[in-house]
């Protein structure tokens, strides 16, 4: 049986606090913020599908034999990549997270996810296309925040809108210098960062997307059972961690999980199948696992991930 979480401050309390600044009616204004932060929600979905596809693709020894860490050799930037970029798509997560339930704040329906391909080729191919995806979304950003942002009535006005886009926008840069460096090029070329339209960061991430296609539309209550929807993690280790956090209820109601191992998937055991955050034992010896999380809010929303585990000791 499910169990109610409690004891714990949630990311989804502040974000009911944030909702709450934001929230109001249909105005011609809260219609504009409502498509900005879609435009937002659009970016954050992209790197965060980005950098799951390179962690489902890439091991940490994949990414410790490139030619960009045997370049910058053993230091701090490059000594732990995959972790790092384990740490950039837990931040995109939230960033989804945040921008969804503040567009539901204002009554609006999140934009859906886009259909992807990278064409990722190896290990180095994916550290330049994240320095090109950080620095694409930190200029997005940039036209987001400044005045005539499309046109001079489109300029986000609200105060939380503003902070929400801005806090986003440093994390991105921080996220581009890292790129930057391990690609060993200068992460601060020039005194300014350039500012994007939409229609600019359409035409930069256009590459990326399949055409004519989309995800589903995105739940009221949504369930992530990693670090993003439908992740695969490759570990060494028979102990894993699974982490329900990032999932939240766009109402605020409170949420309970069941966690579950997929007929089929080789042995495991859950320690506690009711518990946000719990430990899986790995007991089928190498291969993939695979695991599926329910979450309930007490309003009566579900919604389902699974999370795919590739042992690899």
């Amino acid at each position: 049986m499910a169990r109610k979480e409690t004891g714990r401050i949630l990311r989804r309390s502040w974000l009911n606090g944030a909702a709450a600044v934001v929230g109001g009616g249909a105005t011609p204004q809260t219609v504009n913020d409502v498509n900005v932060l879609n435009f937002a929600l659009r970016l954050a979905n992209l790197e965060s599908a980005f950098y799951q596809a390179g962690l489902a693709m890439f091991s940490p020894s994949d990414f410790q034999k490139s030619a960009a860490a045997q370049t910058i050799g053993g230091s701090r930037i490059g000594s732990d990549i995959c972790s790092y970029i384990s740490g950039f798509q837990r931040d995109e997560q939230l960033h989804v997270a945040s921008l969804i339930q503040t567009v539901y704040s204002f009554d609006g329906p999140p934009q859906a996810p886009d259909c992807y391909n990278f064409g990722i080729t190896d290990p180095d191919h994916f550290l330049q296309l994240a320095q090109t995806i950080e620095n694409i979304g930190v200029a997005a950003y940039n036209g987001t925040i400044i005045p005539q942002w499309q046109t001079s009535n489109a300029t986000v006005n609200n105060p939380a809108v503003q902070a929400l886009l801005a806090t986003i926008a440093t994390v991105e840069a921080r996220h581009a210098t890292y790129f930057t460096l391990l690609n060993m090029a200068i992460p601060f070329p020039n005194a300014f960062d350039a500012a994007q339209t939409t229609d600019q960061t359409l035409a930069a991430i256009a590459p990326f997307l399949v055409a004519n296609c989309s995800g589903p539309a995105v739940p009221l209550t949504l369930a992530v059972a990693g670090p993003a929807k439908n992740s695969t993690i490759v570990t060494k280790q028979t102990s894993v961690t699974l982490d329900a956090s990032l999932s939240s209820s766009a109402t605020g109601a409170p949420l309970t999980y069941l966690w579950q191992q997929v007929l089929g998937s080789p042995a495991l055991k859950i320690l506690d199948v009711s518990a946000v955050t719990t430990t899986a034992i790995l007991q089928g010896g190498p291969g993939l696992y695979t695991v599926a999380l329910k979450v309930m809010d007490s309003a009566g929303g579900a919604d389902q991930d699974t999370l795919k585990i590739n042992y690899q000791p």
